[in-house]
């Protein structure tokens, strides 16, 4: 029952991540219109939805931890490596900019606004929402009670 309802909560979080992973998918389709730093954010983001979807499939496939263990570990590990090298891509096309900018001799463009850490909130909110469907479990079912 635990993995069924786990299983159930990730394939809706999955679903409604669409506000995430939909724009980022195209981002990634528009290519070269787009710069590498704004592409590989975008695989991040795509990574890291992957690997909630995964994790509801082998939570709805298997009855062990070990084979949803195995996936939310080899997913953060990947979404973390790519997000990381588009944060090293975007400093680095910044620097870029910027040293195009002073050699026009021109007022750079105004710095970006810092974006929300919406992978961060993501993976509290399916903390959360894990945390509230293993709280309704003991309550529903009194599990560990004598």
């Amino acid at each position: 029952m635990t993995h069924l309802v786990l299983g159930a909560s990730a394939t809706l979080m999955t679903a409604a991540g669409s506000a995430w992973y939909i724009p980022a998918y195209a981002a990634l389709r528009a290519g070269a219109d787009r710069p590498t730093s704004h592409r590989t954010a975008a695989t991040a983001c795509l990574t890291g939805w992957a690997t909630l979807g995964g994790s509801a499939v082998a939570l709805l496939l298997t009855e062990g931890w070990w084979p949803v263990a195995a996936t939310l570990t080899a997913g953060v590990v990947t979404t973390t490596a790519v997000r990381l090298r588009a944060v090293v891509l975007r400093r680095r096309e910044s620097k870029e900019a910027a040293r195009d900018w002073a050699e026009l001799r021109a007022t750079p463009p105004p710095p970006t606004p810092p974006r929300p850490r919406a992978l961060l909130v993501t993976a509290l909110c399916m903390a959360a929402a894990m945390s509230m469907g293993a709280a309704a479990l003991v309550t529903a079912y009194g599990m560990g009670a004598d």
